[in-house]
């Protein structure tokens, strides 16, 4: 799996994800133009679509009828370290609350990003040499 970012100009990206184009921006108040969503917000969707989603899969396994679902991620950021110091799912459903607990518990085991964030993920950088001879 990759994505692309491409600078374009300012604090403005495009990122790419197969046929998928995403434009990235910041807010006014951190020198952006505002075109597009910040790669913080857009972190935080990623963990909001692919928790909703994990739901929706447990749920159409154990045959549960989902006529609604909502799923907000609220990140508490710290500003001196550039990160989320936490990260806060809350889902919300009609249907009975007992079930809907038991599918987020469920859910828990098979979302990506979650996964991702509570077990760490080494990142490794590379520069292509190419580049930088142009």
């Amino acid at each position: 799996m990759k994505v692309e970012a491409t600078w374009k100009k300012n604090y403005q990206v495009t990122v790419n994800a197969r046929q998928f184009e995403i434009p990235v921006d910041e807010a006014p108040e951190f020198s952006g133009e505002d075109t597009g969503m910040m790669p913080t917000e857009l972190f935080l969707c990623s963990l909001a679509s692919c928790f909703c989603l994990a739901i929706v899969y447990v749920a159409s396994r154990k045959k549960t009828v989902l006529k609604d679902l909502k799923v907000d991620v609220t990140g508490e950021k710290n500003g001196r370290k550039f990160l989320f110091s936490k990260c806060i799912i809350n889902v919300e459903s009609s249907i009975a609350r007992s079930n809907l607990e038991d599918l987020v518990d469920s859910a828990k085991r098979y979302c990506f990003i979650t996964n991702t964030i509570k077990g760490g993920c080494p990142i490794e950088y590379s520069i292509n040499p190419d580049l930088g001879s142009m």
